[in-house]
């Protein structure tokens, strides 16, 4: 499964599985830094921020590794967790910096990832 991800950017997995998360509809003619963040429910840093970029490409690619999801546990009396992430792009020409805002024109809304339980640990 690896990361499955719904129409509105909500993210669900399974602790400690690695996969890719593709950011769509940069705008070509710049080169973007784009930073991934994933925050607890007290709104507390999940590990470090990741950052990619866009060398002109319309897009960009996280990639988020096993050790890195790791970090999102899940309570052994819960089925679930429930974290939040955000994306920033920075333009360091213009000096400007945008938080982006996925599937939504609220800029209340949140995105937000579903973490179930690791089932297996593998190697």
């Amino acid at each position: 499964m690896a990361f499955k991800i719904d129409e509105n950017g909500n993210i669900s997995m399974i602790q400690g599985d690695s996969g890719f998360i593709t950011i769509r509809g940069l705008n070509p003619n710049k080169n973007f830094t784009v930073y991934f963040g994933i925050r607890d429910k007290n709104r507390k840093p999940v590990g470090s921020e990741l950052a990619v970029s866009s060398n002109n490409n319309s897009y960009v690619v996280f990639k988020l590794t096993g050790d890195f999801t790791d970090l999102l546990t899940v309570k052994k009396d819960e089925p679930c967790a429930i974290y939040y992430y955000g994306l920033k792009i920075c333009d360091s020409n213009a000096q400007r910096e945008d938080t982006l805002i996925i599937a939504s024109n609220d800029i209340a809304s949140v995105n937000t990832i579903t973490v179930y339980p690791k089932k297996v640990e593998g190697d």
